[in-house]
């Protein structure tokens, strides 16, 4: 004699729901704790970075392409995560830099173009443009070596 299963219909239905329930909550989880907002130009950006909001943005600046991210604030400051995504063109120093990271500390309230204050900052690209800082600087001193007056 064969028993039929009485429940299993029920069964795989809860399970279904139960599954859907908890892609729902885990959908809802990512996007309030992990996911970012976009921006397409400074003001929206400067608005996020204002209220130290979870945004993405790419911008350019001094003929470099960077990616920011604002990850939120922690106490007085808010961090912001900035990769070169394009150096200068015809610099292959900074071509070199590309796809390097840093993570700067912003004061909280403060709107700065984040590479501009680059002592708040740490990580293998303010290395990079500290290097780059330093070898113009050399070069301008030596090619007008010359023309100092003492």
């Amino acid at each position: 004699m064969i028993k039929k299963r009485v429940g299993s219909k029920r069964f795989g239905w809860r399970w279904f729901v139960v599954l859907i329930v908890l892609a729902i909550l885990t959908w809802t989880v990512w996007n309030i704790f992990f996911s970012y907002a976009s921006c397409d130009n400074w003001d929206c950006f400067n608005t996020y970075l204002e209220s130290c909001d979870r945004v993405k943005f790419i911008g350019e600046s001094d003929k470099m392409i960077f990616e920011y991210a604002v990850c939120g604030n922690s106490k007085d400051v808010c961090r912001v995560d900035v990769e070169l995504l394009q150096g200068e063109l015809n610099n292959q120093d900074s071509i070199a830099l590309e796809g390097k990271r840093m993570e700067c500390d912003l004061p909280r309230g403060v709107v700065i173009i984040p590479e501009s204050d680059i002592g708040n900052c740490h990580g293998l690209l303010k290395e990079g443009l500290q290097d780059l800082v330093i070898k113009k600087l050399y070069t301008y001193l030596v090619q007008n070596l010359g023309k100092v007056n003492i």
